[in-house]
C-alpha cells in the first residue's frame, strides 16, 4: 500500500508540474546548474529507481543529464512514471530491503515513507524555476523537515547535498527546510 504522505507529496509536484508552461521548462532553477527539466527529470528518475526496488529489479543507472529522463514531455512522463511507481508500490513487498545512497539499507517501506522528503523540496524548486506560487503542504513540510534532519548529515558526507544555508530563529518549518539544501526562501511583501 503507498503511504498517504507519499501519494499527497505526489500530488503536489504534479500539481506544480502541470502548471508550467511549455516555454519554461528551460528555465534555470534554485538546483545549481539545472534548469526546470533537470528537476523534474531527476524526480522522474527517482520514481523510476523506486519502481525497480519495489518489484525487486535492478535501479536503473542515474542518467548524467537528469533532463533526459523527463524526455520531450515532461509532464507526461511525470504522470507515467507517477502511474508506474504507484501500481508497483500496491503490488510491492514493502519489507524488501532498499540500499541507500550514503549506505546502509532500510525496508522499502520505510524508504518510501521518509520520500516525501525529495518531492517537497523538488516541488518548491519547480515551482521557482517556472514562476508558480509553491502551495506545500504544511504536514509534509513539517514531516520532511523532520527527515532532513535525521539524514542531511549522511548526505553531506556522501556529496549528495551541499552546504546548509543559515535561518533566523523564528524561521517557518518551509525555510528550514529548504536551508538544510542549501536553499534561501525570499521573503514575500
Amino acid at each position: 500500500m503507498v503511504p498517504d504522505d507519499l501519494a499527497r507529496a505526489l500530488d503536489g509536484f504534479e500539481a506544480v508540474a502541470a502548471g508550467v508552461p511549455s516555454d519554461r521548462w528551460d528555465a534555470p532553477s534554485p538546483c545549481e546548474g539545472w534548469c526546470a527539466a533537470d528537476v523534474a527529470g531527476h524526480v522522474i528518475g527517482a520514481l523510476r529507481a523506486i519502481e525497480a526496488r519495489a518489484t525487486g529489479g535492478p535501479a536503473p543507472d542515474t542518467p548524467a543529464e537528469p533532463r533526459s529522463a523527463a524526455g520531450d514531455d515532461p509532464l507526461g512522463e511525470w504522470r507515467a512514471a507517477r502511474a508506474d511507481v504507484m501500481a508497483a508500490l500496491q503490488l510491492a513487498t514493502l519489507t524488501r530491503p532498499v540500499r541507500l545512497p550514503w549506505g546502509g539499507e532500510m525496508s522499502l517501506r520505510e524508504f518510501v515513507q521518509r520520500y516525501p522528503l525529495e518531492i517537497v523540496v523538488h516541488a518548491w524548486d519547480l515551482a521557482q524555476a517556472t514562476g508558480q506560487a509553491a502551495v506545500l503542504d504544511p504536514d509534509l513540510v513539517r514531516g520532511a523537515l523532520e527527515t532532513a534532519r535525521q539524514f542531511a548529515a549522511a548526505g553531506r558526507a556522501a556529496g549528495l547535498i551541499g552546504p546548509e544555508h543559515a535561518v533566523a530563529d523564528d524561521a517557518d518549518d518551509l525555510p528550514r527546510l529548504l536551508a538544510i539544501f542549501g536553499r534561501t526562501v525570499t521573503p514575500t511583501t
